[in-house]
């Protein structure tokens, strides 16, 4: 096709970019001068292409695109810009197109203020302008993720939506308030996933009830703009959904920022952050659930579950581990009656039998077993916590006492010590200050000495600290106890165990290897639970 004479294409863009002078520089703006030079220059306009809130950084633009469509179809031979910025701020591609395709093309290009014209002299100065142009995209950038950071640790929330169980504050948009309605349907689904369902069944049940989503919710208060939503194909619960909703701090009254990142200022794609960079801060805002809640919940999300044979939950899936090899044991059903389902050792299942069990053994136990010696033993600590319930602070301090009275009284002695070092201290920088004030000690002598006794207190302080640490963890370890206990004792006539009985007390169980046969078969079991470690029974 033969290219088009004196076809102009006016290219107009505007974003952030822009800063300061986004008023000179906006659409209308620009699309005024282009037409006036155009006519003034008695060239054919054959389109105007405009891309209006998109970053001069990429150039994975829609309207762009298409003006480079139609370059290479030969619809125009002149590209007119209000100045190089409008091209773009990313210098590599900038000198791509001004430099090769439009001279590969035939293409005369124009930028009004700088003076540009592909056609008249070498516009050095051209090169220059487009790595300022960029610098001042890469300063921008770096201008935004400082002020993003700064209002992240101030605890501001800067969602474009809140989360469900909350709105923005109208008197501040940084910050939450609950919304009742919407915090009703959060709790419930943490009390659902504490009690032991997964996330597909939460979003099956809420389906079932018709429990509108959070962009249907949201649609229905009018957040959403109405294209946005169509209440004729509302979204369903799905599992990611009410996954995405556990796994959010934000219910436990934290703001977290900076989950995701771009890969530079002038890659715009989204990717993930470690955790242990996001930004977490506590404290600001109602939390809907209790800790406690919160981290019943989370075990349940991480814990996959299973069906056995016969159709029925595998409430132990996640908890049984080898005794000898660590791993977690699986359950297999079996067509004899009197094994029926049980568990093994997942390496010797998968690879152990073939390889003659040198991997590891079998480890085999029946989950009527298991189920079995798991709920009398929870039956038998809960009738002793019951029956002890007045008694549960002596028995835990014993407990405690038993593991090291000794070691705790030297741990004491050296903190008493240590803190009548750091107080005497005190008293020797308060006196030195006023000995320098009254001219009795040089300034010279005065830096020397505050500097020696500051430092040494610097350094009791982690002593200190430390020792104090090693005391909580001994009255840490009574309360926990206690805890358990008391909470253990709710369960004295528990009839049939399910996920969340064992999501609140148990961490793991140890299945060892059995010894002896048939009637004489025994079995050691190590239930581990959350809050005191290992109570073994047989």
């Amino acid at each position: 096709m033969k290219q088009q004479q004196n076809s102009a294409a006016l290219y107009l863009r505007l974003s952030r970019d822009d800063g300061g002078d986004s008023e000179s520089n906006s659409i209308t703006t620009q699309r005024a001068m282009l037409r006036k030079y155009a006519k003034e220059k008695g060239f054919s306009v054959f389109g105007e292409y405009v891309d209006d809130g998109i970053s001069g950084t990429t150039f994975e633009r829609a309207s762009f695109k298409k003006m480079i469509d139609d370059v290479e179809a030969k619809k125009i031979s002149i590209i007119i810009v209000k100045d190089l910025s409008r091209l773009g701020r990313n210098n590599a591609l900038v000198s791509f197109y001004t430099e090769i395709f439009f001279s590969d093309h035939n293409i005369r290009f124009i930028a009004i203020n700088d003076g540009i014209d592909s056609d008249f002299g070498d516009n050095e100065i051209m090169p220059f302008k487009s790595v300022i142009n960029e610098y001042y995209a890469r300063d921008l950038s770096k201008k935004i993720r400082s002020s993003f950071k700064t209002k992240s640790q101030q605890g501001q929330f800067l969602g474009t939506y809140p989360p469900l169980g909350y709105f923005k504050d109208p008197e501040d948009k940084h910050h939450l308030i609950v919304d009742e309605v919407g915090a009703k349907v959060v709790r419930r689904i943490f009390d659902m996933s504490a009690s032991g369902m997964s996330c597909g069944e939460i979003a099956l049940k809420l389906r079932d009830e018709n429990i509108l989503t959070t962009r249907a919710y949201w649609a229905s208060i009018g957040i959403f703009q109405p294209n946005s939503y169509n209440p004729k194909h509302p979204p369903k619960w799905q599992s990611s959904t009410v996954r995405h909703i556990l796994q959010n701090h934000v219910y436990l009254g934290c703001v977290v920022n900076g989950r995701l990142t771009t890969k530079s200022f002038k890659n715009k794609t989204k990717v993930n952050r470690d955790e242990s960079e996001w930004i977490i801060v506590h404290d600001c805002h109602e939390p809907l659930v209790s800790e406690e809640t919160f981290e019943l919940a989370q075990r349940s999300v991480h814990t996959r579950k299973r069906k056995v044979y016969e159709k029925r939950d595998n409430i132990f899936a996640g908890f049984v581990k080898c005794a000898t090899c660590g791993t977690n044991a699986s359950i297999c059903h079996s067509n004899n009656i009197s094994c029926g389902s049980a568990f093994f050792c997942n390496r010797y299942r998968i690879r152990g039998a073939k390889d003659g069990g040198n991997l590891c053994t079998a480890h085999y136990i029946p989950y009527e077993q298991l189920y079995g010696a798991v709920l009398d033993d929870i039956r038998y600590h809960a009738l002793s916590a019951k029956r002890n319930e007045g008694n549960l602070r002596e028995y835990a301090e014993q407990m405690s006492q038993s593991n090291g009275d000794k070691e705790s009284a030297q741990t004491k002695r050296e903190l008493a010590k240590h803190r009548k070092r750091f107080d005497e201290l005190e008293t020797i920088i308060s006196r030195l200050f006023e000995q320098n004030a009254l001219g009795v000690v040089s300034d010279e002598r005065f830096i020397s000495l505050s500097g020696k006794y500051e430092t040494e207190q610097t350094v009791l302080k982690g002593k200190i600290a430390e020792l104090q640490g090693k005391l909580d963890t001994t009255k840490n370890m009574t309360d926990n106890m206690i805890k358990l206990f008391s909470a253990i004792a709710r369960y004295v006539d528990v009839a049939e165990l399910d996920r969340g009985i064992l999501n609140e007390f148990i961490e793991k169980i140890v299945v060892h290897e059995a010894t002896e046969k048939r009637i004489n078969r025994k079995q050691k079991l190590e239930i581990h639970y959350r809050l005191v470690g290992i109570l073994a029974r047989e």
